[in-house]
């Protein structure tokens, strides 16, 4: 008989044999990157700690770092998500495997 939240362990469940996903992983980690860093552009173009005429002339606002923060979200994102995803599979966290991280161009017609 079985004791109360006893769990028991078959031979190489806790061993991942699955390849991961490189080419999804490093385009997640290049969305990732690229996102933070249109983020904190944008930002600092925002909060005005850069000058957004200097860069973009006379016309520019400050606002056009209104535009370099949301493209800095939708880049960030499912960046960060997929690079998350792939961290904890390759540290082996319950719950968490590279079969949650979708293929990129390994489509078979």
């Amino acid at each position: 008989m079985m004791r109360r939240g006893y769990v028991e362990y078959v031979d190489g469940q806790t061993l991942s044999l699955e390849e991961p996903p490189y080419r999804a992983v490093f385009l997640a980690m290049s969305l990732l990157l690229v996102g933070t860093t249109l983020l904190t552009i944008g930002s600092m173009v925002v909060t005005g700690h850069i000058d957004a005429k200097r860069w973009w002339g006379p016309e520019a606002a400050q606002g056009q770092g209104v535009g370099l923060v949301a493209l800095g979200v939708v880049t960030f994102l499912p960046g960060s998500y997929v690079t998350f995803i792939a961290w904890m599979a390759y540290r082996g966290a319950p719950g968490y495997s590279f079969s949650m991280i979708p293929r990129v161009g390994d489509h078979e017609d």
